[in-house]
């Protein structure tokens, strides 16, 4: 009887080693690299029709697609072209991009200053950290006088948010001098572009008189 047990016992313990022993499966191991942070961006309007020369109004809302918090930009804006942080417009009139007519840019020099306060009161100033499934929005206006909106006709607009992140190497960026304790930070910011949905409007009546 003792033999017996001690021959399972033995068939025990090899089962042990051969289970925590063996090498992991694929499906058991996770990826080697963190989940990347994954946004979408939803444009919209109130209404649908405007008359000639009418500024179009857009609500913009950036969506945190991933499982993990993501610092997204505050300011939501179609300019200047070097920010941190933009969506750029674009109108069309059937297949043919019709606007902008010009872009802007300019130099902030945000990143240069005698006395630096702690990180924890400049980061809030400038991102905003938006949980998984929760979006960020703003309200950005598109002047008739860059995007020619004086013809009268059905019209197409879509967009691409881009992101440069908080960790970016240049005079525009005003918390690079705090480089070192972002990296410290439980999770980052969103960096890359995305296209946005399309939204139609539709350009009708006289043209306003100023």
């Amino acid at each position: 009887m003792a033999s017996i047990l001690t021959r399972r016992a033995w068939m025990v313990v090899s089962l042990l080693c051969v289970f925590f022993c063996a090498p992991p499966s694929q499906t058991q191991n996770p990826p080697a690299n963190k989940e990347e942070p994954q946004i979408s961006v939803r444009i919209s309007t109130r209404r649908t029709h405007f008359q000639p020369g009418e500024d179009i109004p857009l609500h913009v809302e950036i969506w945190n697609e991933s499982g993990q918090d993501v610092f997204i930009y505050k300011t939501v804006a179609p300019f200047p072209s070097n920010a941190l942080a933009k969506i750029d417009l674009t109108l069309y009139r059937g297949d043919k991009a019709v606007g902008p007519m010009f872009s802007i840019s300019g130099d902030s020099f945000g990143s240069e200053r005698s006395t630096y306060p702690p990180l924890a009161d400049e980061l809030p100033r400038y991102w905003i950290a938006i949980p998984p499934r929760h979006f960020y929005g703003g309200e950005v206006v598109m002047e008739a006088s860059w995007f020619g909106l004086k013809r009268p006709g059905r019209y197409r607009i879509q967009g691409k948010y881009s992101s440069r992140g908080f960790l970016a190497q240049d005079i525009n960026n005003p918390l690079l001098h705090y480089a070192q304790e972002l990296k410290q930070l439980p999770y980052e910011a969103w960096v890359g572009s995305v296209e946005t949905n399309s939204v139609w409007i539709e350009v009708t009546g006289a043209p306003q008189r100023h």
